[in-house]
């Protein structure tokens, strides 16, 4: 098998790393490369580790991600969908489990494991807290398969299905543009794409990733800008809302794309191989806020790893 290469590619994720902080950036992408590996340097797996960990709250997202794929995956192949409330207890039971592996730091032998960042930087959390976090996976769960959309997604037939949950991409300026939508499928002429949401908080205004869906549509489906309806589903408030993407705001992402881009070639020594500059090259931020909420606090500032033990709710 050829030996797997750490290749450029243009993601919101990646550009919202390198937003958020450089050196994380650096951490993330290229410092805990190869961290897996049998022998790879101690600091490279301790990176790599640190990348894998999840807050409760990313913990739960993950968990109502997993269930939806699952299920629309199924519908896509003909198969029969479990009971809601069973797919519920089962989704809990997942969570008790690895709440206990985190708990036990079998992440740091096992980084595929569940790896929560609470456990790992010792964050004072509620046994309430953790039965909250659980209580809203259930409620995005009901909200979601007692949904009209969950009755509209049972009646598609299996042509009409496009994607779930794939890691797809497409090429801009030779460039590649990861795109992984949660769920998309054909209505006629037109394409639909869904964005599950399992936070709180709203988004003030259609984002970057939501237009590079509209990208994606137009590049793998042939499909005119004006027939791609985006929409996020905010399951924990029971939700929806539509974007219509314009040629203006596609523009707009493409710009914003190759300027992204741009910044993070210039944090290369060798284009051509993704290969970075020096740790060093890549600045620590000065808000010391962000680096609370960071994966990889405990090795690139301990002390604020440290303080981080005797504050409830940190992040």
């Amino acid at each position: 098998m050829a030996e797997l290469k750490n290749e450029f590619a243009w993601s919101k994720s990646r550009d919202g790393t390198l937003q958020e902080c450089p050196r994380q950036y650096y951490f993330r992408y290229y410092g805990g490369w190869g961290g897996w590996k049998v022998g790879a340097p101690e600091r490279t797996r301790r990176l790599y580790v640190l990348g894998k960990l999840q807050t409760r709250a990313m913990w739960a997202g993950s968990t109502v991600h997993g269930c939806v794929e699952r299920t629309l995956r199924n519908l896509r192949r003909g198969i029969d969908v479990l009971n809601p409330e069973k797919i519920a207890r089962l989704a809990i039971g997942q969570m008790r489990a690895g709440y206990r592996s985190s708990r036990e730091g079998k992440y740091r032998d096992n980084p595929k494991s569940c790896a929560l960042f609470e456990h790992e930087y010792g964050l004072a959390v509620s046994d309430e807290q953790w039965r909250q976090t659980a209580r809203d996976v259930e409620a995005c769960l009901h909200t979601f398969y007692t949904s009209d959309l969950f009755a509209r997604l049972r009646a598609l037939s299996r042509d009409a299905w496009l994607e779930v949950e794939e890691f797809s991409s497409f090429m801009l300026d030779g460039v590649k543009v990861w795109a992984v939508i949660d769920c998309s499928f054909r209505d006629g002429a037109l394409v639909d794409i869904y964005d599950w949401k399992t936070g709180r908080r709203e988004a003030e205004e259609s984002t970057v990733q939501l237009k590079c869906y509209a990208l994606y549509a137009h590049a793998t489906w042939g499909v005119s800008f004006e027939n791609v309806r985006v929409a996020e589903y905010y399951l924990l408030n029971n939700h929806v809302r539509d974007h219509r993407v314009t040629e203006g705001d596609v523009e707009d992402a493409r710009a914003y794309i190759r300027g992204s881009v741009e910044d993070m070639r210039s944090l290369l020594v060798d284009v051509t191989h993704n290969e970075p500059l020096a740790e060093r090259a890549f600045e620590k931020t000065d808000d010391t806020r962000r680096c609370r909420r960071c994966n990889f606090v405990g090795a690139c500032r301990p002390e604020v790893a440290e303080a981080l033990r005797a504050v409830p709710q940190a992040r």
